[in-house]
């Protein structure tokens, strides 16, 4: 189920829970002797009990899709994930005891109130925490569009930036993954390869999502040429073979730049990609090769 989907069940069950809590709230402030009150307090009670068999049901509901959620997750909770289910949780045995004291404990009638404000309490800290940060984030985000399988699809990048915090740093740091700037099929196989060491840290599109947000923010545009791309691809790729030193020591021009790149190809087919390739020739030919020329 999508995260807004399930973000508006949960505001839902706050307005179910609010509506319940007024109605109690206003029997218990009424005259129960006055008999013109006899009929607005059987509504207030029916009232009363409808609703709060809808939150019931709702928070069941919800309850069943988090714990899927939960049982398909196998990265550790982050604290505020971890509050906001062990909240959860403890509403369902506040509802089991207000419900036995309705059934079974009727000299504990007087104390409803206060577990039904427990309760209402707990649920209003759960959805802000929750749904709240959720739709707050999504008005804010950022959305990147790539093709999966032909079809275009929207990435929150918020979401992606979430995922790759938490997921990819429990194998390695992230300073790993920020240091590098690759094309979306880069990205697209730098995931593939994580997946397949550890198959059950990203589903699809989990995956996908984090592709999203590493071309937006660390991906190549192959159609447009940038220095600062070119400079990381080097700084990134170069040292493996020798000294960056080598590199912004040496006076070329731009066509010896551009067959030293084919050397170092030549020598490793795997160190640059095509565009990685023409984003380092970039840099190369209109930054060094242009001060070189002026000394």
């Amino acid at each position: 189920m999508r995260p807004i989907t399930t973000s508006m069940l949960a505001f839902s069950l706050l307005v179910v829970g609010i509506v319940a809590v007024t109605h109690i709230l206003i029997l218990l402030g009424r005259d129960t002797c006055a008999q013109n009150n006899t009929s607005r307090i059987k509504y207030f009670k029916w009232a009363h009990r409808i609703s709060g068999y809808i939150f019931f049901i709702l928070y069941l509901f919800i309850c069943a899709i988090m714990l899927q959620k939960l049982a398909k997750n196998s990265i550790a909770l982050p604290a505020k994930d971890a509050i906001h289910a062990y909240i959860g949780i403890a509403i369902f045995p506040l509802i089991i005891v207000k419900i036995c004291i309705v059934r079974f404990y009727k000299k504990f009638y007087k104390s409803l109130p206060v577990y039904g404000m427990i309760t209402m309490l707990a649920v209003y800290l759960t959805v802000p925490m929750s749904a709240g940060c959720y739709v707050l984030s999504s008005i804010e985000s950022q959305y990147v569009v790539i093709l999966e399988k032909g079809s275009p699809v929207s990435i929150n990048v918020n979401t992606g930036r979430k995922l790759v915090q938490q997921r990819c740093s429990t194998c390695h740091s992230l300073e790993r993954v920020f240091s590098y700037v690759k094309t979306e099929a880069g990205w697209r196989d730098y995931i593939s390869r994580m997946r397949a060491k550890d198959p059950v840290i990203l589903d699809d599109k989990e995956a996908l999502q984090a592709v999203g947000y590493l071309t937006k923010t660390l991906g190549i545009d192959e159609a447009k040429m940038d220095v600062t791309v070119g400079m990381k691809i080097i700084l990134e790729k170069c040292h493996k073979c020798h000294t960056m030193e080598r590199v912004f020591t040496f006076k070329k021009t731009q066509a010896e730049w551009a067959k030293t790149i084919e050397l170092m190809r030549a020598f490793d087919p795997f160190l640059l990609n095509d565009s990685e390739t023409r984003q380092v020739n970039y840099y190369l030919s209109n930054i060094l090769a242009r001060k070189n020329t002026e000394s």
